[in-house]
């Protein structure tokens, strides 16, 4: 599969987990007519889950191995669809979400490292891993971080699922992590968060959560959660929603949500007015079997003209 020019900015990028008789896949879609394409499918897609784009364009995708466990971070070539391991096991045990930092660096929501899950920090040059931010089942649950985004001030956001912690009564929730200390802080916890699966950060500031779970027979939605009060309010619910798995934003604000239940069971790439709650079918069916993950390609920077230098008179 050969892609001769650089995605263009805006392309939808989604991650398969299961498609091609489980070989896994990456497909790219039009934003503007839902037309669908392959960028890179087998290789070390088998188990794809969260998926990124690099600032060099580039595509980042986790994979999850069910068993021994483990799983591996793989860097697809916007250009040719190329697959290249960058890290794998180590510290992998169920790689859920995955963000890339302004400097590069790329953050790694894992749902059960060093036990009850955390994030795993990934040098994109070495693969060299560390972890940002352990869980700790007995001080602080609940752990299972699934969905991970960088907020503008460069801090961490993650939803955190409640996992085995449920039995002790402690309500899934959103935490923000220093991307140098680690410390982590609740923003969120309760209220609609059943299922949160996950997290993205809008022009305004406001943090939306995708849960599979949410609202009682309404088969998930979306949640808008205020990042200094941690109130919620709701976005959408209901409608073609079964159970939404991913979570992007466009550069108009629009939500980018998959549902692998939607309409009867099709797997579907919904948009979503960020305003109205309205959902509009982008694309469906065809080759889709498991989608994982979500992500839209930025523009690209923008690079400032070299200063000139006067001649000498």
């Amino acid at each position: 599969m050969t892609v001769q020019e650089p995605l263009p900015a805006g392309t939808i990028l989604l991650s398969d987990s299961q498609a091609f008789s489980c070989a896994g896949a990456v497909f790219r879609v039009d934003p503007a007519t839902g037309a669908v394409r392959l960028l890179s499918v087998a290789g070390d897609l088998r188990g794809a889950t969260g998926i990124a784009v690099e600032a060099g364009g580039d595509v980042l995708v986790t994979r999850d191995r069910p068993f021994p466990g483990g799983g591996s971070l793989v860097r697809i070539s916007a250009r040719s669809g190329k697959q290249t391991e960058v890290s794998a096991d180590g510290r992998f045990a169920g790689p859920a979400g995955v963000a890339v930092e302004a400097g590069g660096g790329v953050l790694v929501a894992d749902l059960f490292a060093t036990g009850p899950g955390a994030v795993v920090r990934v040098d994109p040059a070495t693969g060299g891993q560390g972890v940002l931010a352990p869980g700790d089942a007995v001080d602080n649950p609940p752990q299972r971080p699934a969905g991970i985004c960088v907020a503008p001030d460069g801090s961490v956001l993650v939803v955190e699922q409640a996992g085995a912690a449920a039995e002790h009564d402690h309500a899934a929730r959103v935490v923000r992590i220093d991307p140098v200390s680690g410390a982590r802080a609740t923003v969120t916890e309760g209220g609609e968060l059943r299922s949160p699966v996950d997290v993205a950060v809008d022009g305004y500031g406001g943090i939306l959560v995708v849960d599979a779970d949410a609202f009682d027979g309404f088969g998930g939605g979306v949640i808008r959660v205020d990042p200094v009060t941690g109130a919620q309010s709701v976005v959408a619910s209901g409608g073609g929603f079964a159970a939404p798995a991913s979570l992007a934003i466009e550069a108009d604000g629009s939500l980018l949500i998959t549902d692998n239940e939607a309409l009867d069971g099709i797997r579907v790439l919904f948009r979503v007015d960020r305003v109205s709650g309205e959902q509009q079918v982008i694309a469906s069916g065809g080759d889709f079997r498991a989608l994982s993950g979500v992500a839209v390609v930025p523009p690209a920077p923008v690079v400032p003209p070299a200063p000139t230098v006067p001649r000498a008179p």
